[in-house]
């Protein structure tokens, strides 16, 4: 006859040296068990480096990287009518039974076990994935969203209704926007970063960033990759920013265009300060920093001086095919 052992009824420092012991899988399984189970496994000092979560239609995949580099894998339906997780780890599959507990309260207690207080990028690929924005409305904290192409503008502009509180950078593609309104809504969002992607950068029909689009746009660092902005509109952009008349909070544009960008015209006005090369600055990113958002060194460039003595640093190259503008603003 088997012994049953009272993990529960063992002293707090007990419990952690048999935490220490166990799988971060199987804590992770403990959790689950009651609230008290729950409670007891934040004391498991279980580390998760990251929590990524990919929406699609009734499932969420959710991939937890701990400290030490290890990989689980969490599938969970994003519908709340099953009675079994599935869990790969080592490239073995298990199922378990959640006992009664809804997809939202799977989630909190990853969050709880690993000790994370947000995720850190969800991926939207497919329009049918709807029922997960309920769920994903529950979390503390979104990182960063990603919005594939695939994504229609109604399932986008939800996103946003839901989700645009709980994030402060937005990666996601210009090609699904048909109105110009609602692609407005998202550059007037308060957020640290919005990347704007284009799959379709020789499409001539498809709308141009006008200057009225750059001044209302909100965002700390704005990437633009492939999006099409007249050179003389960027001139006039700039010419604003250095009267104090655009986004008072941008610390970072980086504009990737397939059109030619001829710096004379880019720069007519600009009385920049051409710095020797052999000047040196560390440009830091102030807030939260993505994957986009990184420090870097940078050498020499051009210095344009805002009206109340702010000064940003330019930076232009311009090949055949494919140009670069950067803009960094030194706070």
């Amino acid at each position: 006859m088997t012994t049953l052992f009272p993990l529960l009824r063992l002293p707090r420092l007990a419990l952690i040296s048999v935490f220490q012991q166990m799988e971060p899988i199987d804590l992770i399984a403990f959790s689950l068990l009651s609230n008290r189970a729950r409670l007891l496994s934040k004391t498991s000092c279980l580390t998760a480096t990251s929590i990524n979560i990919v929406a699609k239609t009734h499932t969420l995949d959710i991939d937890i990287v701990l400290r030490d580099g290890k990989r689980l894998f969490i599938l969970l339906c994003a519908e709340n009518h099953t009675d079994f997780m599935g869990v790969l780890v080592d490239n073995k599959t298990a199922v378990w039974r959640i006992l009664g507990l809804s997809t939202a309260e799977l989630i909190h207690r990853i969050l709880d076990v690993t000790n994370r207080e947000s995720i850190q990028e969800v991926q939207f690929y497919e329009p049918e994935s709807f029922d997960a924005l309920p769920i994903l409305a529950t979390l503390p904290h979104i990182e960063q969203i990603y919005i594939s192409r695939d994504c229609n503008e109604v399932f986008v502009h939800k996103i946003f209704e839901m989700l645009s509180k709980m994030t402060s950078n937005i990666d996601m593609y210009q090609d699904g926007f048909e109105n110009l309104e609602e692609f407005q809504k998202v550059l007037m969002l308060n957020m640290n970063s919005i990347t704007i992607n284009v799959l379709m950068v020789r499409d001539p029909t498809r709308f141009r960033l006008s200057l009225d689009d750059l001044i209302i746009c909100n965002a700390v660092h704005l990437h633009l990759l492939g999006v099409r902005v007249d050179v003389k509109t960027l001139n006039r952009f700039f010419k604003l920013w250095k009267k104090n008349k655009s986004n008072p909070r941008l610390e970072h544009l980086n504009f990737i265009t397939f059109e030619e960008v001829s710096p004379d015209v880019l720069l007519k006005g600009l009385s920049v300060i051409k710095m020797p090369p052999t000047t040196t600055r560390t440009f830091r990113v102030a807030d939260y920093p993505n994957s986009r958002c990184k420090e870097k060194v940078m050498t020499g460039g051009l210095d344009v001086i805002r009206s109340d003595g702010t000064r940003a640093t330019l930076e232009v190259e311009a090949m055949p095919g494919i140009s670069f503008v950067e803009f960094y603003v030194w706070m």
